[in-house]
């Protein structure tokens, strides 16, 4: 190694303490005025807007009829319909087993209206929609593909109607 460098940095000892005293200073200050900054104590996580709370909400209860309606199907296709007490079971038991999957996920959220899923829920018409299921369901003038198409719009009848009712709730303006 040149000895000329060594020298070099021997007589700037001093120099190089004073610019890592520096640094250490300025760094500490920087840290301060970071940890300090009031905003970062007031930030809210996963905490929905309107909008997007009757966005949300029509997308999973949209997504959750669609396994509805399959499910439906496969009733239709395999059990016995002249049972209408055991089929009627099975139906009203399916739809409110599916139902509490997103009232959980609705209640575990942050939005403007506090125990969403409990909300929806009640304000769903659930035993009015069940009674447009089942008549349809027991229609022996209609074919499976015409109950399931049928169905569909009974439940989205009732969707929109309680997606209205959130909508007035939160005073959302539609676009």
């Amino acid at each position: 190694m040149d000895v000329s460098i060594l020298y070099k940095l021997k007589r700037n000892k001093n120099a190089i303490i004073l610019i890592f005293i520096f640094y250490c200073i300025f760094g500490s200050i920087g840290w301060f005025k970071y940890y300090n900054e009031p905003h970062i104590k007031d930030i809210q996580y996963d905490n929905l807007s309107p909008h997007m709370t009757v966005s949300y909400v029509r997308a999973i209860v949209w997504y959750h009829s669609r396994g509805k309606l399959q499910e439906l199907r496969s009733i239709l296709l395999t059990d016995d319909l002249s049972n209408e007490k055991q089929v009627k079971t099975r139906i009203t038991n399916m739809l409110k087993h599916r139902t509490t999957a997103y009232i959980r996920d609705f209640n575990s959220m942050s939005t403007p209206v506090t125990g969403l899923g409990d909300w929806y829920e009640s304000n769903f018409e659930f035993e009015a929609f069940l009674n447009e299921v089942f008549n349809l369901v027991f229609d022996k003038k209609l074919s499976v593909d015409e109950k399931l198409r049928d169905i569909s719009d009974v439940m989205e009848k009732y969707q929109n109607e309680t997606n209205l009712k959130l909508i007035s709730k939160l005073k959302v303006k539609e676009n």
